[in-house]
């Protein structure tokens, strides 16, 4: 048994002690539908149309960053299998030595080039990670691939959280397009229990219709974003969406700084209670 765990170690696996197995084949045949296929159709896609806007990108992620252009990482996936992400480096070279970055980077933070707070800041980082969605390591739609350390942390604290690789890791999530910024330090394993909600409930509600509407909400939300940035316009929020609230101290053990799912327009309330009952 040990001999097993360990080959499965060296593999890239992860323990997923604690998820729930009944869910695994019906996983495995939700992944295995025409809809999966028009994703990696769409996305290699996406990926001709967008690299007009890579070419356009690269000298100044160069330059800035003194980096490779693309960022590379083994993350866990699906049922815990290790495979490569690639995303637009947005830091200065050298920033993947910082073990502390796994746990998030502010994206003020002076390591972040000037062309990294744009990219980070409407997602256009992402951008390379359609080929995992051609090479089926990904999805539209799912948890978000996470750096081992930051997994290793948040499986320890936060119950369940391996059921996260139940599905396969997605592009954008709930928590893309509703939490607004990573907290970081002392507020992290708060803040992940509040995205973990929303996760849960994309699992057992796992359709091609919550595909589609959150990838409407993505593509609406990169638009804002990137027309913010462009323009200078400023960030009003948006009525249904999902926002963090804090207490100025910041003390995570507080109730008033305890991080909770609020709606900014009312008529919304009924949907939040769903979230947090399925989750």
């Amino acid at each position: 048994m040990k001999r097993s765990r360990q080959k499965q170690k060296n593999e890239g696996y992860l323990s997923l002690e604690g998820a729930d197995a009944s869910r695994i084949h019906r996983e495995w045949q939700m992944t295995n539908t025409l809809w999966a296929l028009t994703q990696r159709v769409v996305a290699f896609t996406v990926i001709l149309l967008s690299l007009p806007l890579l070419i356009l990108l690269y000298l100044p992620v160069r330059l800035s960053s003194r980096a490779p252009f693309f960022f590379r990482q083994k993350r866990p996936g699906f049922m815990g299998r290790e495979f490569e992400i690639m995303k637009i480096t947005t830091m200065k070279v050298g920033s993947d030595k910082v073990s502390s970055y796994e746990k998030g980077v502010a994206i003020d933070d002076p390591n972040v080039t000037w062309i990294g707070r744009f990219l980070r800041d409407t997602k256009l980082d992402e951008l390379p990670q359609l080929w995992n969605v051609v090479c089926g390591d990904m999805e539209f739609v799912g948890p978000r691939p996470i750096a081992p350390g930051l997994d290793r942390l948040l499986s320890e604290r936060i119950l369940g959280f391996n059921n996260r690789y139940l599905v396969k890791p997605g592009l954008t999530n709930i928590s893309q397009v509703s939490v607004l910024e990573n907290a970081l330090g002392d507020k992290t394993i708060e803040d992940w229990r509040l995205r973990f909600e929303g996760e849960e409930h994309y699992i057992r509600h796992k359709s091609v219709s919550y595909d589609l509407i959150l990838i409407l909400m993505t593509s609406l939300f990169m638009y804002k974003k990137a027309f913010q940035r462009v323009f200078g316009a400023p960030e009003v929020p948006s009525a249904g969406v999902l926002s963090m609230s804090a207490s100025e101290d910041g003390g995570v053990g507080d109730e008033r700084s305890e991080h909770r799912l609020k709606k900014v327009s009312d008529e919304d309330v009924g949907y939040e209670q769903e979230l947090r009952k399925g989750a």
